[in-house]
């Protein structure tokens, strides 16, 4: 018993010798990396406060190229590291972007980001990445695969275009976060050339989710990067029976073409920015998808296009099946060209999603058709097309409009509405217009036409429109009606 008990004691005793040598070390380790970091940044603040000037001057054109490049290359130990950090602290501007890739050439900072990358392609050995020295030192230092990615992100920062077959390859890395930062530097340099293989990734993404770990926003964002020019490439994915991809390369084409648009003023989809087999697809095929969500995508570009069955297609889109497909087409019939159509663009105001009639309205007012709008207004019999028309009117700001027409009118259609958004209690917007306008015939008349109604909520409005008058006259001309006193 005695013996068992001086074991115990002899286990205990060593347990607590490890353990306490464990802390030591751990807290040795740890003041240890504690003055390495500090030294670090001592070094790094000496070296910005002396170097970044120079770096500084050399973007900016203010200081001769070949000077800067010998004071650069004699910056002493962690030359390379010093350098890199130097040069990347801040997005350079497109001016900037020429004399920056050239530095980061001559002091071989590309040649280094390169062979980070070839190496990560290339794959270790178990025993090196594990048992080996420079595996051992590299997984106390920065992690392998942030290298890489840094390496990837620095290349897309100067746009190195010689560098995109490396960073192609970088898709396949083993780890995801390469793969991104690769697909956003691919993005940057923006060489055609590696178009397809982002459309690959793409396709990969939906067929292969497995084994694909890049997201599909960060591919498809990258795809859209790309001009117009390149969308024939989209043809096989627009034809591709898988529905999903379908959708994708519609929304890409719809996305670069929307951009071309808000980019060029009267931008038209003609034969030379979209070759005929590419508007075929999309007049004869894509527009009757099976998929909803690729007949929706297809309105925005058909908009644009200059071929002539385009309108037509479009207009049968606005009877679609799907209200959201109606909702894509209505908006974007939103365009001049488009207003000779309004007649069968003003059905959708009586459409039995709300979402449609609120765009229909929105489409009409863009197309500065107010009388399709107040005819629609007084004749329907749909609630909730009324309420959604005059909501409209006032989110669009088109009531200072047409309370201008009814103030000049003596009887039209004006005056009707008016009358029906009184009755309909639309009067807040309408009384801030009136009480803050300088036109004294428009509130004369409103005055007038609702000073003697009978309903109670009416006459309280003219009261109040009457106690914020400033004109002796009109005021009176109020309270002279026989109006009771607020409720």
């Amino acid at each position: 018993m005695f013996f068992l008990i001086e074991q115990v004691v002899a286990i205990v005793l060593a347990l607590i010798v490890v353990i306490t040598l464990a802390i030591v070390t751990m807290v040795v380790v740890a003041v240890q990396r504690r003055q390495v970091r500090e030294r670090y940044f001592e070094r790094l603040d000496r070296v910005r406060q002396e170097y970044a000037p120079v770096i500084a001057a050399v973007l900016n054109g203010t200081l001769d190229y070949r000077r800067a490049l010998e004071k650069l290359r004699l910056l002493g130990r962690d030359r390379m590291a010093m350098l890199e950090r130097l040069c990347l602290e801040a997005d350079p501007t497109p001016d900037q972007l020429p004399a920056l890739r050239r530095l980061c050439e001559d002091l071989g900072l590309v040649e280094i980001w390169q062979q980070r990358l070839r190496n990560g392609q290339k794959g270790a050995s178990l025993w090196k990445r594990f048992f080996s020295i420079e595996g051992f030192l590299g997984r106390l230092g920065k992690v392998e695969f942030l290298s890489r990615a840094q390496s990837a992100e620095n290349l897309g920062t100067i746009r190195h275009q010689p560098s995109w077959p490396l960073l192609v390859q970088a898709l396949k890395d083993r780890h995801p976060d390469v793969q991104s930062v690769s697909v956003r530097a691919l993005a940057l340099i923006g060489e055609p050339q590696s178009f397809p293989a982002l459309v690959e990734r793409l396709q990969a993404v939906i067929l292969e989710p497995a084994t694909t770990h890049v997201s599909l926003r960060a591919v498809k964002t990258a795809v859209v990067s790309f001009p117009l020019s390149l969308a024939p490439r989209l043809l096989p994915s627009l034809q591709h029976p898988h529905r999903r991809i379908r959708f994708l390369a519609t929304d890409v084409i719809r996305e670069i073409v929307e951009r071309e648009a808000s980019q060029h003023e009267g931008f038209v989809l003609g034969p030379g920015q979209f070759p005929p087999q590419l508007a075929e697809i999309f007049l004869t095929r894509l527009c009757a998808d099976e998929n909803p969500d690729v007949r929706a995508r297809t309105a925005p570009i058909l908009a644009h296009m200059a071929d002539p069955r385009a309108t037509q297609v479009l207009l049968a889109l606005l009877e679609d099946r799907e209200w959201f497909v109606r909702l894509h087409a209505v908006r974007a019939l939103a365009k001049a060209k488009f207003a000779l159509h309004v007649d069968a663009i003003a059905k959708r105001l009586t459409d039995r999603h709300w979402m449609v009639r609120e765009a229909t309205v929105h489409t009409l007012q863009q197309l500065q058709r107010l009388d399709h709008l107040c005819d629609v207004f007084l004749h329907t019999q749909d609630r909730y097309s009324q309420e959604q028309i005059a909501d409209e009117w006032q989110r669009a700001g088109v009531i200072p409009t047409l309370l201008g027409q009814y103030a000049q009118a003596n009887s039209g259609p004006e005056s009707r509405v008016v009358d029906a958004l009184v009755r309909m209690g639309k009067t807040s917007y309408m009384l801030a217009v009136l009480t803050h306008s300088t036109d004294r015939n428009l509130r004369k008349r409103f005055l007038q036409d609702f000073g003697g109604n009978p309903d109670p909520q009416i006459q309280y409005w003219v009261r109040e429109l009457a106690r914020r008058e400033p004109d002796t006259e009109l005021r009176a001309l109020a309270l002279a009606s026989k109006l009771p006193e607020r409720p």
